[in-house]
C-alpha cells in the first residue's frame, strides 16, 4: 500500500515538475505573459491614475504588442498639458479606459496621436489622451470633474467601452490594482503574468463560465468584467430594464453636463469591437455562445443609440466605416485581443478627423474665429 502511495505522489511529482519546467521555458523563450500593471498610484479624487514621468514597456508576446509607454506630469499618456489654454487654440479631450489609452501601439501610432496631426493642418489643435486602462464611468465623470474640467476642453469625445457599464446607483470608481489587466487581478494576476500556463487556464475558465452562462437564462445584467459585458450586450436586447443600462446612461449624461458647463462639446463614441465587425469572429460566438437566443451585433450600437435619443446626446458612431473597410488579410485588433493595432487606431483617428472637420464649431474656428477663440 505504501509502494502504490509513493508511486502516486512520484508521479503527481513528476508531473508537476514537467508544468514547470514548461512554464519556465515558455517564459524564457517569450518573456511574461503580460506587463504587471505596477504604473499606477492612488488618487482620491478619481480612484488612480498613471504614475507621473513614468516610462514602461508595454507588452504581450501573446497577444503580439509591445510599445514603450511615457507619463506627462499630470500622469497621462500624452505631452504635458499647458494651462490655462493657450489663446485660439482648439483643443479636443479623449475621456475612456484602455481603448483609449492605446498602450499597446507607440504613442505615435494612437488615435490621439493621429487625429492630431491630421488637424493641425488647419491651426493649432491639441488632442489630449486621458485614457487610463481598468476606468470605469465613475472613474472618467470624476476625472472629468476634478480635472479634465480644468484643461478648458473645447470638444470631449468619450469612448465607450461594454465594461463601463455601472449596475450601481451610488458612484463606485475602480480602485487602485497593480496586477490587473483584463480580467485576472489580484495574486491570480501577479501569477499569470509570468506563467503561461495560468495564463491559459484562466482564459479557459472564463470561456467555461460563458458557456454556462448561455446555458441558462440570465434575467439581469449583472457587474461582470469583459467578455461577460459585451456578451450581454449582444444578448440582451431590453436596454430600458436593465438597471446597468439606465444608470449607466445616466452617468453619460451628468458626464456631457460636466462638459456643457465648461463651455465644451460632448460627443459620444463607440468602441470598435472585433464582434462588431468580422464575421468569422461572429460565426464563432454564434456556433459557441448563442445557444438558443440570437445574438445581436448591433446590440452595444443600439444601447449608445437608445442613451443618445433618452438623453439628447450626440452620438458618433464608427463601424460602419470598420465594416465598409473589412478584409480577411486586414486586422484591426491583436491576437486573441479586444484593443486596436496601429491599423485599428489609424481609421478611428480618420473617421474622428472628418467628423471634427464637419463640426460648425471646427469650422467657426478655421474661418477666423480663432483670434478670438476661447
Amino acid at each position: 500500500m505504501q509502494k502504490r502511495w509513493a508511486t502516486l505522489l512520484l508521479v503527481l511529482a513528476s508531473m508537476f515538475g514537467t508544468v514547470v519546467l514548461t512554464d519556465v521555458v515558455l517564459l524564457v523563450v517569450y518573456g511574461p505573459v503580460r506587463t504587471l500593471e505596477d504604473f499606477y498610484e492612488p488618487d482620491g479624487r478619481f480612484g488612480y491614475r498613471m504614475k507621473p514621468r513614468a516610462e514602461f514597456l508595454f507588452a504581450s508576446p501573446y497577444h503580439g504588442y509591445s510599445a514603450t509607454v511615457r507619463t506627462n506630469s499630470r500622469g497621462l499618456r500624452d505631452d504635458d498639458v499647458v494651462t490655462p489654454k493657450p489663446a485660439g487654440q482648439f483643443r479636443i479631450l479623449l475621456l475612456g479606459d484602455s481603448m483609449t489609452a492605446g498602450l499597446e501601439v507607440n504613442k505615435n501610432e494612437t488615435f490621439e496621436a493621429v487625429l492630431e496631426k491630421r488637424l493641425r493642418v488647419f491651426g493649432d489643435v491639441e488632442v489630449i489622451n486621458a485614457g487610463v486602462r481598468g476606468y470605469n464611468l465613475d472613474n472618467i465623470v470624476a476625472f472629468f470633474q476634478h480635472e479634465g474640467a480644468s484643461y478648458v476642453p473645447d470638444l470631449v469625445f468619450y469612448l465607450f467601452v461594454e465594461n463601463d457599464l455601472k449596475s450601481a446607483a451610488t458612484p463606485e470608481p475602480n480602485q487602485l490594482d497593480p496586477s490587473r489587466g483584463f480580467t485576472i487581478r489580484g495574486a491570480m494576476g501577479w501569477l499569470a503574468s509570468y506563467s503561461h500556463v495560468t495564463f491559459r487556464l484562466i482564459y479557459l475558465r472564463e470561456m467555461l463560465e460563458l458557456r454556462r452562462e448561455r446555458d441558462r437564462d440570465v434575467g439581469q445584467v449583472r457587474s461582470v468584467d469583459v467578455p461577460h459585458g459585451l456578451y450581454e450586450m449582444l444578448r440582451n436586447p431590453s436596454h430600458a430594464s436593465g438597471p446597468a443600462y439606465r444608470f449607466s446612461a445616466q452617468r453619460i449624461a451628468t458626464l456631457a453636463t460636466w462638459c456643457e458647463q465648461v463651455g465644451a462639446e460632448f460627443v459620444l463614441v463607440g468602441a470598435p469591437h472585433r464582434v462588431e465587425i468580422d464575421p468569422e469572429s461572429q460565426a464563432w460566438w454564434n456556433r459557441y455562445l448563442a445557444g438558443d437566443r440570437a445574438l445581436d451585433f448591433d446590440g452595444v450600437r443600439a444601447y449608445l443609440e437608445w442613451v443618445s435619443a433618452s438623453h439628447a446626446l450626440e452620438w458618433f458612431d464608427p463601424i460602419p466605416a470598420y465594416r465598409r473597410e473589412w478584409r480577411a488579410d486586414r486586422t484591426y485588433w491583436f491576437h486573441k485581443d479586444q484593443h486596436l493595432n496601429a491599423r485599428g487606431h489609424a481609421l478611428l483617428a480618420r473617421e474622428l478627423a472628418r467628423h471634427v472637420e464637419a463640426r460648425p464649431g471646427f469650422q467657426a474656428w478655421r474661418s477666423g474665429a480663432a483670434g478670438s477663440w476661447r
